[in-house]
């Protein structure tokens, strides 16, 4: 079974959250989890005047998605950061590029996910992931939330500002971008790995015993 992790990060947050997501669903037995980072549009000289070309060198080895990491998968989690609410335009480029599978039906019946960053607690997290799911549902994939059921302990933090979100995982990186991931935001990140790949794996089940 294998899990594509497609994500957009600029100054390495969104690397981070997917390495947690990652890490939760290969506790799935049987699990195969790709990463892929979408390309990036901005210039080396542009990344260097935001201060991201240290953070995106960190996760240059990866490898650049294209609509194999998409149709190749059995269930797929993307993840941008929010920009007025938005995802980013680095990926929504590589979705619109998608076209092909969806006249063939390439993704009809893959789960998908979504998982975003953004610089306060209320800066928009969860009208990006509405925009990411609004993919999923062209395409024919099952949109997938988080539990947050009041037995589900880590989508319960209201003490400390933190990401979270039923809606997809989230993490807030602070104004200047300066904000590490916490523990809390982590334990979300893999909750999510752990869920999309625990369902993915009883689809492919279910799927294999109606064919026998």
């Amino acid at each position: 079974m294998r899990i594509s992790i497609i994500f957009h990060s600029l100054h390495g947050h969104g690397y981070r959250m997917a390495r947690e997501i990652r890490q939760g669903a290969l506790e799935i037995p049987g699990t195969s989890v790709e990463m892929y980072r979408v390309r990036e549009l901005l210039s080396e000289t542009q990344l260097k005047e935001i201060g991201a070309w240290e953070a995106c060198r960190e996760f240059a080895d990866l490898p650049v998605a294209d609509l194999e990491a998409l149709r190749g998968a059995d269930g797929v989690i993307l993840g941008a950061p929010t920009y007025f609410g938005m995802p980013s335009s680095q990926m929504m480029a590589f979705l619109n590029e998608a076209s092909p599978l969806w006249e063939k039906g390439s993704l009809v019946g893959k789960p998908g996910s979504a998982f975003t960053t953004a610089s306060e607690q209320n800066g928009g997290q969860e009208t990006c992931l509405h925009a990411l799911h609004t993919f999923f549902f062209h395409q024919g994939m099952p949109a997938l939330s988080l539990p947050s059921d009041l037995g589900t302990a880590e989508m319960h933090v209201d003490n400390i500002p933190v990401g979270g979100y039923v809606y997809g995982a989230s993490m807030i990186t602070g104004g200047m971008n300066d904000r590490e991931i916490t523990p809390e935001e982590i334990r979300i990140a893999r909750l999510q790995g752990r869920f999309v790949a625990g369902f993915t794996r009883d689809l492919e089940t279910g799927r294999r015993m109606n064919q026998k």
